[in-house]
C-alpha cells in the first residue's frame, strides 16, 4: 500500500511539473497571436516561451536520470578523483548564479582528498548541491565547500548560509518532489535535485547526508570511498 501511494504520488507531482511549463508556453503564445506586435514584442514572447521549454528540458532530464538510477542503466567509469579539482570545476560552472546575488563561494582543504568514483556522476551531485544552496542562500551569503579526508573516507562538505531546514523536514529533504515550503517560496525549482544528488554519490558508493545544525544554513556532506580502497582506473 506504501508504494502504490508513493507511486500515485509521484505520478501527480509529475504530472504537476509538467503542466507548469506547458501551460506557461500555450498562454504566451495564445496571447502573442491575438493582434499585430512589432518584431520586438514578437522577440520577447518567442525569449519567454524559450525560457519555459528550457525549463521543461530539465524537469525530463532530471526525470530520465531517476529512470535510468532505478532500471541500473547507468554505467559507470571509476578513476581517482582529486574532490578540490572537482569543486574548483563545479564553481567556476555556476560562479555566474553566486555573483548575480553578490554571494561569496569559498573552496576550503589543506590536502587533495582523493576519492574513486565516477567523475561525471559526482560533478552532477556537487552541481546540485550547490545550486541548492545558491537558491536558498540570500544575497549576500556565504557558501563553503570544504573537503576533508578521514581514515578511510573522503569527504566533501557544502555548507550555506540560508535559513536551514527544520527537524521535521529533515527526514524528508531527499524525497523527490519534496520543497520545504516555509522557505524560499519564491524559489524555482522541481525538488528532484537532492534526490539525484543522493542517487550519485550512492551508486559510487558513498554516502549523502544533512549533518545536524543549529537552525541556521544547511550542511549536506558526501562520504566517499578513497581512491585507494578500490581499483580505480
Amino acid at each position: 500500500e506504501a508504494s502504490f501511494e508513493q507511486m500515485r504520488r509521484f505520478t501527480a507531482d509529475v504530472s504537476h511539473e509538467l503542466r507548469t511549463p506547458l501551460t506557461a508556453i500555450r498562454s504566451v503564445g495564445e496571447v502573442g497571436l491575438r493582434e499585430r506586435r512589432s518584431e520586438e514584442a514578437y522577440r520577447g514572447i518567442i525569449g519567454s516561451m524559450l525560457e519555459e521549454v528550457d525549463r521543461l528540458t530539465g524537469l525530463v532530464d532530471q526525470l530520465l536520470t531517476l529512470s535510468r538510477a532505478e532500471t541500473g542503466q547507468a554505467r559507470l567509469s571509476l578513476e581517482a578523483i582529486d574532490l578540490l579539482d572537482l569543486a574548483r570545476n563545479v564553481v567556476s560552472h555556476l560562479s555566474v548564479l553566486a555573483e548575480e546575488k553578490q554571494q561569496s563561494i569559498d573552496i576550503v582543504g589543506t590536502d587533495a582528498p582523493r576519492c574513486a568514483g565516477d567523475r561525471r556522476v559526482l560533478r552532477q551531485a556537487l552541481i546540485n548541491l550547490l545550486d541548492n544552496a545558491i537558491k536558498y542562500t540570500p544575497a549576500g551569503g556565504r557558501i563553503t565547500i570544504r573537503a576533508s579526508e578521514s581514515p578511510d573516507r573522503a569527504v566533501l562538505d557544502v555548507t550555506d548560509t540560508g535559513p536551514g531546514i527544520g527537524g521535521e523536514h529533515r527526514e524528508q529533504v531527499f524525497e523527490r518532489f519534496y520543497r520545504d515550503h516555509r522557505v524560499g517560496a519564491d524559489v524555482k525549482g522541481a525538488g528532484l535535485g537532492l534526490a539525484i544528488a543522493k542517487w550519485a554519490v550512492e551508486v559510487n558508493g558513498g554516502q549523502l547526508s544533512l549533518e545536524p545544525g543549529n537552525g541556521t544554513g544547511c550542511t549536506f556532506r558526501m562520504t566517499l570511498p578513497l581512491a585507494g580502497d578500490h581499483d580505480a582506473r
